[in-house]
């Protein structure tokens, strides 16, 4: 096996293509093309799927890039003689229901700190980011886990905590203050079946006897609140961003006396991280300081 072709393919993971790959190593694209063949070779496995544009690996190139990767680092350390240099873009993974609170201001953050490190950013269910961690397709991520089952990783930090509230249009007449059984036959704009808050509130409306009544669903505060504004259904989301929301004017926050949904934020990372330690430690800072000011507003 050849060090270059593995560092080949991973340059067409890393950027999408093959022709990217070729201008950030200075070759051809035949000849990036031909050290993928000749890895896929030495392997017996396909590693791209070349039927799709931009370049993506298949299931077992995905698992052979994190090797690969793992590869990488390892034999630049060993050439530089310390275990601080890393290869390849910061790879960084952000909760999808937190990732509106945190993306941007994470971002810029890590350009303001670490200008010279590419990054990588994705959003997806923390339950898959978490995996992505484990099997060294990301650095790190930005995770969300329920308050009474913290997560028992050694390289886990918690950074504080992500707390939603429930909002109406002014037309929607909703009671406030209420409980959450006066919300009954109310329709909810909300995220997809698999965020944590809109499980607690599945559980909170079951213990009354209650079904959650969806009238919408859907990823992004703002697409929400722009639905909550014209009458569509209750919301659930974080008090920061309906105070940010161009809508403001038109919502109300609804004070649901016997509900209140409340997620830990955590910090997982992909165990020793050389240089690349320092930007993650700039995301968690900048995380942990957006959780610590929606506490104190």
């Amino acid at each position: 096996m050849n060090l270059q072709d593995v560092r080949a393919f991973v340059a067409v993971v890393d950027m999408g293509s093959v022709g990217r790959a070729a201008l950030r190593l200075n070759l051809t694209q035949p000849a990036i093309s031909r050290r993928i063949q000749r890895l896929e070779e030495a392997l017996g496995i396909a590693l791209l799927d070349r039927d799709s544009k931009p370049a993506r690996p298949t299931r077992q190139g995905e698992a052979a890039y994190a090797r690969c990767m793992a590869v990488l680092r390892a034999t630049d350390a060993l050439a530089r003689g310390t275990l601080a240099v890393a290869a390849g873009p910061l790879r960084i993974g952000v909760s999808s229901g937190i990732a509106e609170t945190v993306f941007a201001p994470a971002l810029d953050g890590l350009r303001a700190s670490h200008p010279e490190t590419a990054l990588h950013l994705t959003s997806a269910r923390s339950s898959e980011l978490r995996r992505h961690v484990a099997d060294g397709l990301l650095d790190a991520a930005v995770v969300m886990a329920r308050p009474d089952r913290p997560i028992d990783e050694p390289t886990a930090e918690r950074l504080g905590d992500e707390r939603v509230l429930v909002v109406a249009g002014a037309g929607l007449a909703a009671p406030s203050p209420c409980r959450l059984t006066d919300l009954a036959g109310l329709g909810w704009v909300i995220n997809p079946d698999g965020c944590g808050f809109r499980a607690q509130l599945d559980r909170a409306l079951a213990a009354g006897g209650r079904v959650l009544e969806v009238a919408a669903e859907t990823w992004g505060a703002a697409l929400q609140l722009a639905m909550v504004a014209r009458g569509a259904g209750l919301g659930l989301v974080p008090e920061r961003l309906i105070v940010e929301s161009p809508h403001r004017s038109v919502l109300e926050v609804i004070a649901v006396e016997d509900f209140s949904a409340t997620l830990g934020v955590w910090l997982i990372r992909a165990g020793a991280l050389g240089t690349l330690a320092a930007p993650v430690d700039v995301l968690a800072a900048t995380v942990r300081r957006v959780l610590a000011a929606a506490e104190g507003a």
